[in-house]
């Protein structure tokens, strides 16, 4: 982080822990709230994206206070603060204080995304769970275990494909199989929600574009072909009855390809102003200043189909978000390297040593400047080819890669950008990936594309290393690193040839 957030996130330490104190002294918190909010201007506010802290609810930077009086529903269940779970997919509404770092939730709603029996492949349904790097799964079982329940919370990807933030077994005990989507294909007979089928006759009807819960059972086929039959549909709450104005902050995975999605599902589609969804959110860049972009963003070119950002900014009046500020969350990653000789398998493969894994996915992996695709990278002269990768962070030490572009690498022009794992400020080092690369007095070093005068454990000492939501997440860095010398180990690690911070997200 700039040694100016570094300053104001200490600031806004410091007034945290004063308010908090006052909220204790006046039985603030989840029991009730301060009387005294003469000092505070606040906005109301409509916020979806994970929880990442409990006490108050931590969601997408905010912590929210919940006050007595306020609605809490845990799949459809009046509940209240303790039965939520870090790593659950909300909706809150409520309002925003204007130092974006505090609010009151006004509303708080969870459910799952599926619920359901794990298969021979740890699939639900035919559905991929795959894990994100700050999963609350403990005690569950990679891969799911075949026959057991589960309830799944976290973000899609792409048709049967979440990237799993929460998953508990499921004991709610009525044994029905569960999935929250919108409708599309509808016909006179069925449906399909995220790829999967339903056959279904029954009431209410239903059309493209509908936020449905759809109960069902007796499925069969495999991916892409799993057919269902639906035992009952509940429309669910409009996922966007926003007003003109309403402030918003959206955490979910980019869907801007096959344009005929955004053209069907948005007023007047891209002409009318939309680049892309989140979800069934409409969304547009075109008036967001240059500086909008954060987190590892620089601008449209850095966005990717699957990609999971968070856009912040207002509706318009035909329910359109245009954002005033999209930042890419933890989980992305751009890799600029090498293939390892010799660790091409199946549809993986290894950069830095074999120390981080790449994955593809058919229909969700991108190739360019590869005519044959993965088979490009396999072919006579593939190992040892170097290659750009921007992908999600699915483990600490790998990737599932989105794109991947063929082009020329030298050894000492590898990059690796994500989030920071260590700082390494007292032995020169920074680890990312697992991968730890040491600075001298001849690396460059960029805080927020200002370049550091001071020493390099100075600089590295800033990097926000730590997952603790009150200082803002992890920081993002990009590394250059000669690969000549070294394995990217801590006890061989590479040479730093430049080191430059991305701005965090608050």
């Amino acid at each position: 982080m700039s040694t100016q957030k570094s300053i104001v996130n200490g600031i806004r330490g410091l007034v945290t822990t004063a308010l908090v104190s006052m909220l204790v002294a006046c039985g603030g918190g989840s029991g009730g709230g301060s009387d005294d909010s003469s000092a505070i201007t606040s906005e109301s506010i409509v916020a979806r994206g994970v929880i990442t802290q409990l006490g108050s609810i931590w969601v997408l930077g905010v912590e929210y206070e919940t006050p007595k009086g306020g609605s809490y529903h845990n799949d459809d269940k009046v509940s209240s603060i303790a039965d939520y779970k870090v790593g659950q997919w909300v909706r809150i509404r409520g309002r925003r204080n204007d130092d974006h770092v505090s609010g009151i939730a006004e509303e708080v709603e969870y459910e799952a995304e599926i619920e359901g029996f794990a298969d021979a492949n740890g699939d639900i349904n035919g559905v991929a769970i795959v894990r994100a790097t700050n999963i609350n799964a403990p005690g569950i079982p990679d891969p799911l275990t075949e026959g057991t329940r589960y309830e799944v919370s976290g973000i899609w990807l792409d048709k049967f494909t979440i990237e799993a933030t929460y998953i508990k077994e499921d004991d709610d005990g009525d044994g029905i199989d569960e999935i929250k989507g919108f409708v599309k294909n509808d016909g006179p007979s069925s449906f399909d929600v995220y790829g999967i089928t339903f056959n279904y006759t029954g009431t209410p009807n239903v059309v493209d574009g509908d936020f449905v819960e759809v109960h069902f059972d007796s499925c069969t086929g495999i991916k892409p072909d799993v057919t269902c039959t639906a035992t009952k549909v509940e429309f669910e709450d409009d996922y966007n009855d926003e007003h003109e104005g309403q402030e918003a902050e959206y955490e979910g995975t980019v869907n801007m390809d096959p344009v005929a999605d955004i053209n069907a599902n948005c007023p007047g589609g891209v002409a009318g102003g939309a680049d892309f969804m989140i979800g069934m959110t409409c969304i547009d860049w075109g008036s967001m200043p240059s500086n909008g972009w954060k987190d590892g963003l620089t601008g449209p070119d850095d966005m990717e189909q699957g990609m999971r950002v968070e856009a912040e900014g207002h509706f318009n009046a035909v329910g359109i978000l245009i954002a005033e500020e999209i930042k890419g969350r933890g989980n992305r990653v751009r890799i600029t390297a090498t293939v390892d000789t010799d660790s091409i398998d199946g549809g993986t493969f290894w950069v830095f040593d074999n120390i981080v894994e790449v994955t593809t996915q058919n229909g969700l992996t991108e190739y360019q400047n590869l005519p044959t695709g993965f088979d490009s990278i396999n072919d006579a002269g593939g190992s040892g080819s170097g290659l750009e990768i921007r992908g999600i962070r699915m483990t600490p030490t790998s990737v599932l890669a989105l794109r991947i572009k063929g082009e020329s690498v030298a050894a000492d022009e590898h990059k690796l950008r994500a989030e920071v794992d260590l700082n390494g400020a007292e032995a020169d080092t920074v680890t990312v990936m697992g991968v730890t690369s040491k600075a001298d007095e001849n690396t460059e070093l960029e805080l927020d594309d200002v370049p550091f005068g001071g020493s390099v454990a100075s600089f590295l000492g800033m990097i926000d290393d730590d997952a603790d939501p009150t200082n803002g997440s992890r920081d993002v860095v990009e590394v250059k690193i000669d690969t000549t010398n070294g394995n990217g180990t801590p006890d061989e690690s590479y040479r730093a040839d430049e080191i430059e911070t991305e701005e965090e997200d608050d």
